[in-house]
């Protein structure tokens, strides 16, 4: 009798231990998110972290760390040539963009919020350019690739060997604008998984000489994220 009196009390503070976590409201959250961007058409991959705070009346605070970029996007540049030697260069854009994003979201119903954010960062612009050699072969009667440097494993036909070389990087102050529209799924009781698609409008002022002068964009943002609450 006194054995199952101790299981009985054992197993009553069990559940009221999983009842009262069940129920407990968590005031904080940690959230790592993944997506991608749009600008321009040009696609742009996104990662980045978020802590919030819950306040009063269904209002949260969170504050966002977040990295992205963009592949090169190559433009046509200068075509020389000999009798033996054919040289096509391009020239190509990455861009990078650091930012930290202070803000705060409405919660409307149970699984949809509203907010927006002031954002602050930096972007770096660099210009590369690559170099591609032909090389007249007798031997077979045909132009071919010289092997100089590196393959570019976005050509089609197993890769054409390029020369890359740096030309200039561009520095900008970041600051802006961003809205935030988001559905969230609970997983269990301390997860949830968020849908959020964020539109910005970013002002950037140059940093470095010879850089062009101030600039603004509008960029489309898509993010998956996984939020921890505690």
């Amino acid at each position: 009798m006194k054995n199952l009196l101790i299981l009985l009390f054992v197993t009553g503070t069990m559940i009221c231990i999983g009842q009262e976590e069940n129920q407990k409201s968590f005031q904080n959250s940690i959230a790592i998110s993944g997506g991608f961007g749009l600008k321009d058409l040009g696609q742009i991959r996104r990662l980045g972290i978020t802590y919030e705070r819950v306040l009063k009346n269904d209002w949260n605070l969170n504050v966002s760390a977040l990295i992205d970029g963009s592949q090169s996007s190559w433009y046509a540049g200068d075509v020389s040539y000999n009798d033996t030697t054919i040289v096509i260069s391009d020239w190509g854009v990455q861009r990078s963009n650091q930012m930290i994003k202070l803000g705060t979201i409405k919660n409307l119903f149970d699984f949809f919020y509203i907010g927006g954010d002031l954002n602050i960062g930096f972007c770096s612009k660099t210009n590369v350019i690559r170099e591609r050699q032909l090389g007249y072969n007798s031997e077979y009667n045909e132009w071919m690739n010289n092997s100089i440097a590196e393959v570019d494993p976005s050509q089609p036909y197993g890769g054409m060997w390029y020369n890359y070389s740096e030309n200039y990087i561009h520095r900008y102050l970041n600051y802006g604008l961003s809205l935030k529209i988001g559905a969230q799924v609970p997983i269990k009781n301390r997860f949830d998984l968020i849908f959020q698609y964020s539109p910005e409008y970013i002002w950037r002022a140059p940093l470095t000489p010879n850089s062009l002068n101030s600039t603004s964009t509008f960029r489309h943002f898509v993010d998956l994220m996984l939020r921890f609450k505690f």
